[in-house]
């Protein structure tokens, strides 16, 4: 969003790059406070499947850190024509 509001900058006046920067702060502060709002107010039964899986949940994203470490190693240290770059 920021990336298409900068590219925008360069071709309006700072006038109107100032107003589409204010109205996207106000709307990502509205959608993060009504989330925050929204998650507070949920009740607890709504929140019992969550916490049950939770564990799970920990597992899988282990192992998705795990293989894209892995990756990130092999971009690293591999050469670029090697994993067709």
């Amino acid at each position: 969003m920021l990336a298409g509001l900068a590219a925008q900058s360069l071709t309006v006046s700072a006038t109107q790059t100032m107003a589409a920067f204010a109205t996207a702060a106000v709307v990502l502060v509205a959608l993060l406070v009504t989330a925050s709002v929204v998650v507070s107010l949920v009740s607890s039964d709504t929140l019992r499947p969550v916490r049950l899986t939770g564990g799970a949940v920990r597992r899988w994203s282990g192992f998705v850190l795990i293989v894209v470490g892995i990756w990130f190693l092999l971009l690293a240290v591999l050469p670029g024509p090697v994993l067709g770059a």
